[in-house]
């Protein structure tokens, strides 16, 4: 078992509770809505997304909404845009405007999402996150090598202490450890694994370079 270390420092804003209840209640619920929403790596890049985070953008979008995207009301909250950002205080820490005009602009929502990320990279290095990157997870028949943009894409579980990324490093990357998935059974293995390769340098100001299109388990275990 890889012993990774885990840090308890504080991190800049993250997600309250009630963000992080509201966005496991309205992935459950929104999955047929959103099937076919998210926008594309160009549409982000018109909006101002640097380059070289336009693909891994999209990938996140596609999970998340549309620039006009509104989620039905789970526990009083509702959230917005591409990306999802919930009005019990993750859209208020990144916008300072009406709810209608973040929705209105695609570049305000491009903006708030590369603070949020960066943030959650700097939550994910100070508790240890990154000390997955370059290890093999497998989930469901299939592997992927843990890049850069693995972690940012299971920090969407949240990557403070005691969350699901974190159980799972503490775990050894075991993804059959007890508080490894969300409210609706999805494991944050999934996560590490769809988002993996992606270059995210306009986030973490480097490239891992990590070529890691997931393959079959039975290939990544030979």
């Amino acid at each position: 078992m890889t012993t990774v270390a885990l840090s308890t420092s504080a991190s800049p804003w993250l997600p309250n509770k009630r963000d992080l209840f509201a966005n496991l209640g309205l992935a459950f619920g929104l999955v047929a809505s959103l099937a076919f929403a998210g926008e594309s790596a160009l549409s982000l890049l018109n909006a101002g997304m640097p380059a070289g985070c336009a693909e891994y953008a999209s990938n996140v979008s596609h999970s998340e909404g549309s620039f006009s995207s509104v989620s039905p009301v789970v526990n009083g909250t509702r959230c917005y845009g591409a990306f999802q950002f919930c009005d019990s205080g993750t859209l208020q820490a990144y916008w300072d405007g009406s709810r209608e005009d973040f929705l209105n602009s695609p570049s305000a929502q491009v903006a708030a999402w590369q603070r949020y990320e960066r943030g959650q990279w700097y939550a994910a290095q100070k508790n240890g996150m990154t000390s997955l990157i370059g290890q093999q997870v497998c989930y469901q028949g299939t592997c992927a090598t843990v890049s850069q943009s693995s972690i940012l894409k299971a920090c969407q579980f949240g990557c403070g202490t005691g969350g699901k990324l974190y159980n799972l490093a503490k775990s050894g990357l075991d993804c059959n450890a007890a508080g490894t998935r969300d409210g609706a059974g999805t494991s944050v293995c999934a996560y590490l694994i769809s988002g993996a390769g992606y270059n995210v340098g306009c986030v973490t100001n480097s490239n891992d370079g990590v070529d890691c299109t997931p393959v079959a388990a039975s290939e990544g275990q030979q």
